[in-house]
């Protein structure tokens, strides 16, 4: 069969031309598109990274270092094991005080007696009255008779408007345990 058409060899040449160029253009046109996108997309990935990281950054600045706060826990640790040192220490110096009040009245003689009682830093400081300076004495005596009394001084003697002596006596304590 004979080819009848009337369009000539050239024109048809042509048209074939035209449709192997498109064709190149399309392929040109999908490799660019695809060529951009294998480089867009990594940059587009590598840019939210970095902003990933950023955001982490300032996350992490909120928080304080970890060895300032490993430093924090031993300089507390320290000062902690200061604070129970001086509260043994302090355990094995304490006063007894109903010892204290204890030996005060089974030590004192019949015509003395006690009006206030003060202490501060050892120093137990008594107030009281008596019949007479030998019965203060006898107190003294007694009071330094105690194991843990170190000194007695008189500070004070007073003769009242009943007759009565009103002494003031200073007791100086060693620490007990």
């Amino acid at each position: 069969m004979k080819d009848i058409n009337l369009i000539p060899a050239e024109l048809k040449e042509q048209k074939m031309r035209r449709k192997k160029q498109i064709s190149r253009l399309f392929f040109v046109f999908v490799l660019t598109t695809v060529i951009f996108a294998l480089i867009a997309f990594p940059l587009v990935y590598i840019n939210k990274l970095y902003q990933d990281l950023k955001y982490a950054d300032n996350e992490l600045g909120k928080f304080k270092d970890i060895s300032q706060l490993q430093q924090n826990v031993k300089d507390l640790s320290a000062y902690i094991e200061k604070k129970k040192s001086l509260i043994e220490k302090l355990k094995k110096q304490k006063v007894d005080a109903v010892g204290i009040l204890q030996n005060l009245a089974s030590n004192i003689p019949e015509k003395v007696s006690i009006d206030s009682l003060k202490y501060e830093k050892n120093i137990l400081e008594i107030d009281g009255q008596a019949l007479s300076e030998s019965d203060i004495a006898a107190f003294m005596l007694n009071l330094r008779s105690i194991s843990y009394v170190e000194d007695v001084k008189v500070i004070s003697v007073d003769l009242t408007d009943k007759g009565l002596l009103k002494y003031v006596l200073q007791v100086k304590i060693k620490v007990v345990s």
